[in-house]
């Protein structure tokens, strides 16, 4: 549902076409929403037949007549309902997050492959997020003009980076973890393991070793850092 009120907010300002929309999605939007062109076009097609929005062919020289949409004033009435509605709770779905639970199923050497490979990702976010704002940095010095639009979408743009911060120091806090621990995924050594695993598709992950709590306190401590009360350590 929340696509709709995407599409509405951006034509609440201008009037654009299925791939000006897109491309808006791709640029600042990219920090929280993902949408392909196969979801776009098919609800602009139900926000024109629940009028919400109108379109009109606009001939281009020497390509085809382009489709522009433009918010109704049903459309604005639905857009400002939703704006002033209390937000709905989160509700998360991280993939990498769920194979990080799992991953006592695959070869140590294999989860921190994972973890350095994701964190590499996660730092291409970043980067791609700092680009953004550097060049819209540029165009407001540039044009000398402020509107609230800019100052709201890079109050956006922030809060992306700050998570993308975030998620690339929990890749790196993680790998150190299961580096200290690397005795708990079996009594081979990792090197052993990981040759093991590349060797056949569905090769046997040595079977896990269990040791007490007390001898990876210390690690787990310097790990969680401040979120563990001090009453749960064992001091």
């Amino acid at each position: 549902m929340s696509l709709r009120y995407g599409i509405l907010g951006f034509l609440s300002k201008w009037e654009a076409s299925g791939y000006d929309i897109k491309r808006e999605f791709d640029d600042v939007m990219s920090v929280f929403w993902h949408s392909h062109l196969s979801q776009i076009y098919p609800e602009l097609n139900k926000l024109e037949k629940e009028e919400l929005i109108s379109s009109e062919l606009v001939p281009q020289a020497g390509k085809p007549d382009k489709k522009v949409y433009t918010i109704t004033r049903k459309g604005r009435e639905w857009l400002m309902n939703w704006l002033l509605a209390p937000p709905e709770a989160p509700k998360m779905k991280d993939v990498f997050l769920m194979q990080t639970f799992f991953m006592d199923n695959i070869p140590v050497g294999e989860v921190l492959l994972k973890l350095q490979m994701y964190k590499k990702e996660r730092q291409q976010r970043l980067d791609k997020m700092r680009e953004i704002i550097q060049i819209r940095w540029e165009s407001i010095k540039e044009r000398n003009v402020m509107k609230a639009r800019i100052l709201m979408s890079t109050a956006v743009l922030k809060r992306g980076m700050e998570q993308e911060i975030q998620y690339i120091k929990w890749c790196e806090e993680t790998i150190r973890l299961v580096e200290a621990c690397k005795n708990l995924w079996g009594k081979e050594e990792a090197a052993q393991t990981q040759n093991t695993y590349a060797e056949t598709e569905h090769a046997e992950v040595p079977f896990p070793t269990a040791v007490s709590f007390s001898e990876v306190e210390d690690i787990f401590l310097e790990y969680f850092g401040d979120l563990i009360d001090d009453k749960g350590r064992n001091r």
